[in-house]
């Protein structure tokens, strides 16, 4: 009887450590049809490289400059926030989204918008269905690129959660950082949120409320900014207090009170009843120019004899990777 426990056992660990080894580096890049489950993120334990997961992208306006935080959820697709992204609305050529995660193997892992959805009952400046999902002209490239699952736990007060930011919504705290940063906060009840707030606040049933770090350097406040549960997005930065201010809770938009948004736009996408920009005769000519901004290729690809190696030698798999 011991020897099948121990096999299993030994088996177990073996799995995880394959998971944990090879959940981040992908053979090729993200084309339009990849089923999602084939590249989705396998949490922080499963990260390869100095970043929080391919599935953390940024926003930038049509001057290059960041706008929104984002998460990648489909080839085509990746949510934000709608307060944040809803000023740049109208002025969304040249606009683009970026990868948070590459290696020296990608020569591009920036993507430029197409299209805008909002909920239909989504109003400025309200929290109620503040999600808006961005539609790409193409996915996003690179070896590291991956999407997130929607939350499918019913957040409730007291949870830990974890939070992605650059800080471009707070200068007057510090200066943001061209990395992202991510900090942990705590979600609490309705009634406390209102208490802190002492304004007879309106929460909408689609959000949520977090105590905000004690230390205000640790108060990551940018618009569309995902939050996230174990593996799973649970929420994104709405708007709500400033991070000199921390006493007053962030508010975020609870990514399960939203999902049914999110898949029923992704299928009307798929299916075709939600249509492109009229502008994608343009898309040769953008995909020619993007190819030329090449990151992360300084690096020497490393020879085909790294696999000779002696089995002590612990090789990084990023300097390892022969594009």
């Amino acid at each position: 009887m011991g020897f099948p426990k121990c096999w299993l056992l030994l088996c177990l660990l073996l799995g995880i450590s394959i998971s944990a080894s090879q959940g981040k580096i992908y053979p090729r890049d993200i084309f339009r049809k990849i089923p999602k489950f084939r590249r989705v993120w396998g949490g922080v334990e499963s990260n390869t490289g100095p970043n929080f997961g391919g599935w953390l992208l940024r926003i930038l306006n049509s001057n290059g400059n960041f706008a929104c935080g984002g998460a990648y959820y489909a080839p085509l697709l990746v949510i934000t926030s709608a307060n944040c992204i809803y000023p740049y609305r109208n002025s969304i050529e040249g606009a683009t989204v970026e990868g948070t995660a590459y290696s020296k193997c990608d020569k591009e892992n920036i993507a430029e918008i197409d299209t805008i959805q909002f909920p239909e009952r989504f109003i400025y400046h309200k929290l109620y269905m503040d999600v808006a999902l961005i539609r790409l002209k193409e996915p996003i490239k690179g070896r590291l690129t991956e999407f997130i699952r929607l939350c499918s736990v019913k957040v409730q007060p007291g949870m830990k959660m974890v939070v992605f930011g650059w800080g471009y919504d707070s200068f007057i705290v510090q200066k943001p950082s061209s990395d992202p940063r991510n900090s942990s906060v705590t979600v609490i009840s309705v009634k406390e949120c209102r208490r802190k707030f002492r304004t007879g606040l309106k929460l909408s049933s689609t959000s949520l409320c977090v105590k905000q770090p004690p230390n205000q350097r640790q108060c990551l406040y940018d618009g569309g900014s995902p939050m996230i549960y174990n593996r799973e997005l649970c929420g994104v930065v709405s708007f709500g207090s400033n991070c000199q201010d921390n006493s007053k809770p962030g508010m975020y938009t609870n990514i399960r009170r939203v999902s049914r948004f999110i898949r029923e736009t992704e299928e009307g996408i798929n299916a075709g009843y939600i249509f492109r920009s009229p502008r994608h005769h343009e898309k040769e000519p953008h995909k020619r120019k993007s190819s030329t901004e090449v990151k992360g290729t300084k690096a020497k690809i490393v020879p085909k004899t790294t696999k000779n190696l002696p089995k002590t030698t612990t090789v990084d798999p990023l300097e390892a990777m022969v594009c």
